[in-house]
């Protein structure tokens, strides 16, 4: 591919949703559609962001909260794909901590402030009751970060992406909150850009598009290949833990990952509250399915997936 058809992708988080990425490079599929491919992980939604804006990186797989932050500081972050519309984040503490009551003063990690998993852990505290200024929030890093810093007392509690029922087994944890049980509509997790570059580079986007499209129908449909892929990726040989989480989410990736402005708007409305001289703030104006919507017209995804 010239040089004007390379694609730099970054992705935050390590989970079966940002493997769409890695996959579609994996798999060839970028270079199928004509792209040279650069995938890279940047730890931290924020973190991505700003590499973003910089222009260090052309997409990120991120969820909603980061762009939103940074558009509501005057960025111009604009949602092309979604993966899931739900939080499926769950809140889970040391054996000692054992409901509500116990939060008060306690200490949670978090990755970054203003990242997904800051928005979730003041989400379901709220959601329990507990004001998040009454508990201490830490920077401590990504999943497995916090997850080391949980299990050797560094701190009292985190947020993890479902499904960790069976990690907080093997370890004792107490799981006080699910948000895939509370079904709060969330933008999850999708596909970013600026939207100056997505509106320059119309034929860039739609080639990534259709590698990732395919990305997902390979997810789908070839559960062994994905499950090897998922263990690579994610650095996690515990089979039990990989099946746990393919079978979670493969039905929870839509076909075609349209962005939905209502689990967008979501995000917007509790980071307008806390700032109410923003006004009112429309998510449609944070998303766009023209460039899927385009791949539809053409009839890419309907012989993709043989329909």
């Amino acid at each position: 591919a010239r040089a004007a058809d390379t694609i730099r992708i970054a992705y935050s988080s390590v989970n079966p949703h940002a493997l769409l990425v890695s996959m579609a490079e994996k798999r060839g599929l970028y270079a199928k559609y004509g792209l040279s491919s650069v995938v890279v992980y940047v730890p931290g939604g924020s973190t991505a962001i700003q590499a973003m804006v910089s222009g260090d990186i052309d997409l990120a797989q991120l969820t909603g909260p980061p762009g939103v932050t940074a558009n509501l500081r005057g960025a111009d972050i604009l949602y092309v794909a979604m993966t899931d519309d739900r939080m499926g984040y769950q809140l889970a503490t040391r054996p000692e901590i054992r409901g509500a009551g116990d939060l008060k003063g306690k200490r949670f990690g978090i990755s970054r402030f203003a990242s997904s998993a800051d928005f979730g852990l003041r989400t379901l505290l709220r959601r329990l009751g507990t004001d998040p200024k009454d508990v201490s929030i830490l920077q401590i890093g990504n999943e497995s970060e916090r997850l080391a810093a949980l299990k050797s007392g560094g701190i009292d509690g985190s947020v993890f992406n479902a499904p960790f029922g069976a990690v907080a087994k093997k370890f004792n944890f107490n799981v006080l909150a699910a948000a895939g049980a509370l079904g709060i509509p969330y933008f999850n997790t999708g596909m970013c850009g600026s939207a100056r570059f997505l509106q320059k580079n119309e034929g860039r986007i739609l080639n990534f598009l259709r590698a990732y499209v395919e990305a997902i129908k390979i997810f789908k449909t070839e559960p062994e290949y994905t499950l090897k892929a998922l263990a690579q990726f994610s650095r996690v040989n515990d089979q039990e833990l990989l099946r746990e989480a393919y079978e979670y989410n493969k039905n929870k990736i839509p076909d075609i990952p349209y962005p939905s402005v209502s689990a967008m708007q979501a995000v917007v409305d509790p980071l307008v509250a806390a700032e109410p001289k923003l006004g009112k703030i429309d998510a449609k104006n944070f998303v766009s399915d023209r460039y899927l919507k385009k791949l539809e017209e053409e009839g890419f995804v309907q012989k993709l997936m043989a329909r």
